[in-house]
Order: C-alpha cells, then sequence, then structure tokens
C-alpha cells in the first residue's frame, strides 16, 4: 500500500473509533437491519410463487434504498464528525434524492455497458433459463452459435478491467454529492479528484473485494454449520437460515461501514491535494 493510502486508511479506523456512539445507531437501523432482511428476502424470490416473488422484490428494492440512505449518512458523518449524529441524519435526509438519481444512472450505465454481451448470449442459442442459473440442463451444442458465445465472451472480459477503471475514476462520488452539492457534474468533478490515483484506488478496490467476500463466504459457511448443528431445520426460512442471514449481515455491515468511511476519507484527501490546501495536500502529492 503506498503511503497515501494507508494514511487514508489509518484515518478511517481513526475515525470509526473515536465516532462508534453516533455511528452505532445510524448502522444499526440504516445499514445493518436492511441488509439482514434482504439477506432473507432474496432467496424466497420466485421460490413462493408469482404474487409473493413480487411482494418480496419490492420490499427489497425498498430495503435496498434504506441502506443506502445509511450509507449516505455515514459517509455524511465521516466527513464531517464534528456535526455528530443529527447532523449526518439532516445531510442524509437532505442528500438522499440526489444520491439515489446517480446511482439510477450508473446502473443504466453498466447495463448498457453490458448490453451488446447480454444480446450476444442471447442470440448464441443459449437459453436464458440457462445463463440465470434458472437450470442446470447443459443446452444442445448444435443449437449453439460458438463464435458469437466467444464474441460476447470477450468483450465481457475486455470490459471488465475497464469498468474497474471506471468504478475507481467514480469512486468519491458518493462524498462529492455529499459534501459539494453538485448535480450532473459530480461525475467530472469525481474525475477530476481521482485523475492520476485510478490505479491505486484499483489495487484497494481488488482487496477489498477480495476479503469482503472471503469473509461473507466464511461466515455463511461458519454459521450454517453451527446453527445447522445447534438448531437444525431445514428450508428458506427456518431459524438456522435466518440467524445465519444475520450473522453474513453483521459481516458486511461492518465491511461497508469501513468502506464508505474510507471513501469519504480519500474524498477529504483527494480535494485537499487537488485545491493544494489542507493537511493531506503534502502526502497526497508526494505519493
Amino acid at each position: 500500500m503506498t503511503a497515501t493510502m494507508s494514511t487514508v486508511w489509518d484515518r478511517t479506523t481513526e475515525f470509526v473509533g473515536d465516532n462508534l456512539a453516533p455511528l452505532t445507531p445510524i448502522v444499526l437501523l440504516g445499514m445493518f437491519l436492511p441488509i439482514a432482511l434482504i439477506g432473507n428476502l432474496v432467496p424466497l424470490v420466485g421460490a413462493i410463487g408469482l404474487t409473493g416473488s413480487s411482494v418480496a422484490g419490492i420490499l427489497v428494492v425498498i430495503l435496498s434504498l434504506a441502506s443506502n440512505w445509511g450509507a449516505v449518512a455515514v459517509t455524511a458523518l465521516a466527513i464531517d464528525p464534528a456535526a455528530g449524529r443529527s447532523g449526518a441524519v439532516r445531510t442524509a435526509n437532505r442528500r438522499f434524492l440526489p444520491v439515489v438519481a446517480v446511482n439510477a444512472i450508473a446502473l443504466i450505465a453498466v447495463f448498457a455497458l453490458f448490453l451488446p454481451a447480454m444480446i450476444g448470449f442471447a442470440m448464441s442459442g443459449i437459453p436464458m433459463a440457462q445463463m440465470t442459473g434458472q437450470t442446470t440442463v447443459q443446452p444442445s451444442l448444435e443449437t449453439v452459435s460458438a463464435p458469437i458465445v466467444l464474441l460476447a465472451s470477450l468483450y465481457s472480459l475486455v470490459l471488465l478491467p475497464v469498468l474497474l477503471w471506471i468504478v475507481a475514476r467514480l469512486s468519491v462520488i458518493y462524498p462529492t454529492l455529499i459534501n459539494e452539492h453538485r448535480g450532473l457534474g459530480v461525475f467530472a468533478r469525481a474525475f477530476r479528484l481521482t485523475r492520476g490515483s485510478a490505479l491505486k484506488i484499483m489495487g484497494v478496490i481488488l482487496l477489498y473485494l477480495i476479503v469482503s467476500q472471503i469473509a461473507g463466504l466464511a461466515a455463511r459457511m461458519v454459521a450454517g454449520a453451527v446453527f445447522g448443528i445447534l438448531i437444525g431445520g431445514v428450508g428458506l426460512m427456518s431459524l438456522s437460515a435466518i440467524l445465519t442471514a444475520c450473522v453474513v449481515a453483521i459481516v458486511s455491515t461492518l465491511f461497508s461501514v469501513l468502506a464508505f468511511a474510507f471513501l469519504a476519507k480519500l474524498y477529504l484527501a483527494l480535494r485537499d491535494a487537488k485545491d493544494a490546501s489542507g493537511p493531506f495536500a503534502a502526502i497526497v502529492e508526494g505519493a
């Protein structure tokens, strides 16, 4: 890790340690609870009939928005700890809709980027149920167009590192939007702030993804085994499954808090460096 990223990480852990009191209610209600409920609802989608799945899907969307609000509140508190919990909540209430709008734009852009690959796979003859994992029946090779599958696969493989680079360049878009009250100009501002730091940020993102996924998988396996032995029971809504989803939600919440706090501190570092003012300027420019 570079001096810049290690310094930002130190400030992140310092912030979390010094602000446990204001963080705790925000994290419990705004992040852990929605994530835990989502973890229990997602397995039900597609398994409880059309009406039940539709209701579960709507609830998942609402809970996802709630977790977004929690992320905004954590980010606001990390940017300005002096404002306290009430200040962070006010900022989250005020900036929530702009954040949702930016998220929607980003999702549409990602969908557009992957659309050629999805069209290619759809035209290749591979059944949609096969691609979505709804069936394990292998399609007949005679009905599959190998060249189209190859092109779509190559496109996806090339797109992944490009997408990671874009994510790195836009990594501080949340804190920028929250702190600077910009509109669509927030995309250009995020690109300006992360200029020259993309590779470092990409490394941090990859490390975070690897560690968080391993931790989540380990939590699911260990908790599932322990609760299965102690409580027993099978099924999507068994007590064992519910408790396992809650343990996984705890791990996911911890990593999410660290991630959003880190990005807030990274934003402050990059902003100070670009503005040639503030305590981070010399650190970032010298990295």
